[in-house]
C-alpha cells in the first residue's frame, strides 16, 4: 500500500500509462453496480411480464395440485403437467435473460470492454492469507463498511415506507390489484433507493483507480521525453549502449598515435658528401 499512498503521486494519470494498465486487465470494477443493474433489470421484466408470468404460474400450481390428487396419471405423455411446465419456462425466460445481459452490460458500461491474456494468469503475489485482514483496516475497508451501513439505512427505509403505505390489510378491504400495485411501488422504490449506494460505489472505484495509477512529476517528464524520440533513435540509442556495456567488458588497447606522412613535420638529412656540398 505504500505505492498507493504515496504523497508525490500529484499528477493524473497518463492515457499512456492507463492504456497499459487496460491492456494488463486492471480496469474499475464495481460490485454494487453490477447488482443493481441487474435488480433494475428483474424489476423491469417483473413489472412488463408480471400478469403473463402470474397466469403460467397459477396454471403450474393448479395443474401439480391436480396431479398430485392422480400420482399415476401425472407421468403420462398426456399430462397436462408438461404443457404448464413450457408455458411457465417460456414465460420466466425473458427474465433471466434480461438479468444475464443485465450482468454482462454492467461492467461495460462502467470501464468498456477489455480482454488481457495477462490477467488469467497465475499470480502468487495474491495468495496472501492476511491480505483480507489487512484490507479490513485499509481506506477501502473503511468505505466497504460505511457503503454497507448506507445500503441497511436504505433498505429499511425502503421497508418502512412499503408498510406504512400498504391498503387496507388490516380491515381485509385489499383486492390483488391493489396488492400488486403496491408490490410494483415498493420495488421501484428499493431500485431508487440502492441507486445511491451504487452510483457511490462506482465513483469510489473509478477515483481509486485513477489515485492508483497518478503518477509523479518525474515520471510525467520521463514518458514526455519518451514521448518525443522516434522509435528508430530509441532503438538505435539502446544499440549504443549494447555496444558500449559489451566494449567495456573486452580487453582495452592503448590507442597508437597517427603517424605523420613522409615529408611533413619531419627534416630530411643528407646521405652522401656531394649532397652536402650540392
Amino acid at each position: 500500500m505504500a505505492e498507493e499512498n504515496d504523497l508525490s503521486r500529484t499528477e493524473p494519470a497518463s492515457a499512456k500509462r492507463l492504456q497499459a494498465a487496460r491492456r494488463a486487465g486492471d480496469v474499475p470494477r464495481s460490485v454494487e453496480w453490477s447488482a443493481w443493474l441487474g435488480l433494475l433489470a428483474g424489476v423491469g421484466a417483473l413489472l412488463w411480464l408480471g400478469p403473463r408470468l402470474f397466469t403460467s404460474l397459477t396454471t403450474l400450481i393448479r395443474v401439480g395440485l391436480q396431479q398430485a390428487a392422480q400420482p399415476g396419471l401425472a407421468l403420462a405423455q398426456d399430462s397436462p403437467l408438461y404443457p404448464a411446465l413450457a408455458a411457465t419456462f417460456w414465460a420466466a425466460l425473458p427474465l433471466f435473460g434480461l438479468v444475464f445481459a443485465a450482468g454482462v452490460l454492467a461492467p461495460l458500461l462502467l470501464s468498456g470492454w477489455t480482454a488481457s491474456p495477462e490477467a488469467t494468469r497465475m499470480d502468487a503475489s495474491q495468495l496472501r492469507p492476511f491480505k483480507a485482514f489487512t484490507r479490513l483496516f485499509s481506506v477501502d475497508g473503511g468505505f466497504d463498511g460505511a457503503l454497507a451501513l448506507l445500503k441497511w439505512l436504505l433498505v429499511l427505509g425502503a421497508l418502512v415506507w412499503m408498510a406504512t403505505s400498504l391498503p387496507g390489510v388490516t380491515d381485509g378491504a385489499h383486492d390483488f390489484g391493489q396488492t400488486a400495485a403496491w408490490l410494483g411501488r415498493g420495488l421501484i422504490t428499493l431500485v431508487a433507493a440502492l441507486a445511491l449506494a451504487a452510483a457511490t460505489d462506482a465513483g469510489w472505484r473509478w477515483w481509486r483507480y485513477l489515485r492508483r495509477h497518478a503518477m509523479t512529476w518525474q515520471e510525467v517528464l520521463a514518458e514526455a521525453r519518451e514521448s518525443e524520440v522516434s522509435p528508430e533513435v530509441r532503438a538505435r540509442l539502446r544499440g549504443r549502449q549494447q555496444q558500449a556495456g559489451q566494449g567495456g567488458a573486452g580487453s582495452k588497447t592503448r590507442p597508437q598515435p597517427n603517424p605523420l606522412p613522409e615529408g611533413e613535420g619531419t627534416k630530411v638529412m643528407p646521405r652522401t658528401i656531394n649532397e652536402v656540398i650540392g
